[in-house]
């Protein structure tokens, strides 16, 4: 494509054209600024020509991003405030038919509208942003932020809960005859971005009017409900399934053999990992004393059964460890745990009861008897012979083989009563932790969202 003389002269026209006409829009801009701020009034006083006329505010908070929300909340927003300022209008025609301006929001008047139950250290009413400002008067302030507020916390249903939190914005010293404030019908939450713990499900919008003892005229205000919802996958699996395999572990304890010494040590250290789990859901969450959350509950009930478990497997490994010594099952301890236990762990007995007593002779008496038949009363005849005089030693052989068997006997009943207390043991807690653990996870969440359905209600 070739250049001719011709186009070079047109483009060159274009440019100077253009440059020109920038020239005179910032020279009209600069002249619409000075006519704006030279007659405006030099004090901040409200931008009406007569007093009584009330100042219409429509404000518009549009939530970007929740950064946290332990005992207070803190998160990005977007302020919109639009107004009408009588001493900002003009003619477009006078000034190359400008109908809209930049201008600092320091130059001009700004309503004090705040947030109530902000916990900032600072008041900022005027923030480092310029203003929109039509030929008519309007006025339109787009500001961004980062607010601190309180927050009423309910960790009742941690982590399936969800939390209602008010925004209340109004003027901090005009009453409602100065300054009427109302909601913008183009609130929305089209913009909030999703953290990794909280989404937001809706924003509520209400306008109040309250009376203060201070003063008998009616402050209007703006309040703002959003309502997040806890994102409870990252505690389910980090938190809930952890503490139930530790409590899966002291199952193992009941499972093992009384000779391997590690039952008491499993326990103790089951305990401790659901102290630990404890420890990290009390982080998460604002200390109060009013409620106590279910999770806690939940955690507690945990710490409870591996403490009952401990006392537990105690006594288990005293029965399994009596001496020879020791005296008899008590029959009713027996029978219990026979027929009752076993039952429940789904074993047997291992031991039969003693089956009649063994009897011996120690010695054998010989007696004459006549040729008739009849005993001779007179004289009992001993005749010593070599198996007579062995007889003593031989029955002390079989006492004492009589008394080991005995106290073998007694020891292996109360082996057997201890293993079957373990065995049903392990079955109760096992079938308690899988219902404790099954509700907590299931039926919570279902509580949970019918107790915030009750509320919404209300």
């Amino acid at each position: 494509m070739y250049i001719t003389g011709t186009n070079v002269g047109f483009i060159r026209l274009g440019v100077i054209a253009t440059v020109i006409g920038l020239v005179v829009s910032s020279k009209n801009s600069i002249n619409l600024t000075h006519f704006l701020l030279d007659n405006y009034p030099e004090y901040p006083i409200r931008p009406v020509m007569n007093e009584s006329t009330p100042i219409v505010v429509y404000h518009r908070m549009t939530p970007i991003q929740l950064i946290d929300m332990v005992s207070l909340i803190c998160f990005a927003l977007w302020h919109n405030q639009t107004w009408t300022d009588e001493y900002l209008t003009w003619d477009p025609d006078d000034f190359g038919g400008i109908k809209e301006i930049q201008i600092h929001i320091s130059k001009i008047w700004q309503p004090d509208v705040v947030l109530f139950s902000s916990t900032g250290e600072l008041f900022n009413r005027h923030f480092d942003t310029d203003a929109i400002v039509s030929y008519d008067g309007k006025v339109v302030s787009l500001q961004f932020s980062v607010v601190q507020s309180t927050c009423s916390i309910d960790a009742t249903f941690f982590p399936f809960d969800e939390q209602n939190c008010q925004m209340k914005f109004a003027s901090w010293s005009y009453h409602g005859g100065y300054i009427d404030i109302i909601p913008s019908n183009k609130s929305n939450i089209d913009r909030f971005i999703s953290n990794g713990e909280w989404t937001i499900e809706k924003m509520e919008v209400k306008r109040n009017v309250a009376h203060y003892v201070c003063c008998d005229e009616p402050f209007p205000d703006v309040t703002y409900t959003l309502h997040f919802k806890r994102r409870s996958n990252f505690y389910v699996i980090n938190i809930i399934l952890p503490s139930f395999l530790a409590s899966i572990m002291m199952c193992v304890g009941f499972y093992l053999p009384s000779d391997s010494g590690e039952r008491i040590t499993l326990c103790v250290t089951s305990i401790l990992s659901q102290i630990v789990f404890l420890t990290i859901v009390s982080a998460y969450m604002p200390p109060t004393a009013d409620i106590i959350p279910h999770i806690q509950m939940y955690l507690f009930c945990l710490i409870s059964m591996g403490v009952a478990s401990a006392f537990l497997i105690s006594s288990s490994l005293n029965m399994h460890f009596r001496n020879p010594g020791c005296r008899k099952v008590p029959v009713g301890l027996k029978i219990f745990a026979f027929n009752f236990l076993s039952r429940i762990g789904c074993t047997r007995p291992r031991v039969s009861p003693k089956q009649g007593e063994r009897q011996s002779s120690a010695y054998s008496n010989h007696v004459e008897v006549a040729d008739n038949g009849n005993i001779n009363n007179h004289k009992m005849v001993y005749e010593p012979t070599v198996e007579s005089m062995s007889l003593p030693s031989t029955q002390n052989t079989n006492a004492n083989k009589n008394d080991r068997e005995e106290q073998h006997r007694r020891v292996c009943e109360w082996r057997e009563v201890a293993r079957i207390l373990d065995r049903a043991y392990l079955s109760i807690y096992l079938f308690a932790l899988i219902v404790m653990t099954a509700v907590f996870i299931f039926y919570l969440p279902v509580m949970a969202m019918d107790s915030h359905s009750k509320e919404d209600t209300y």
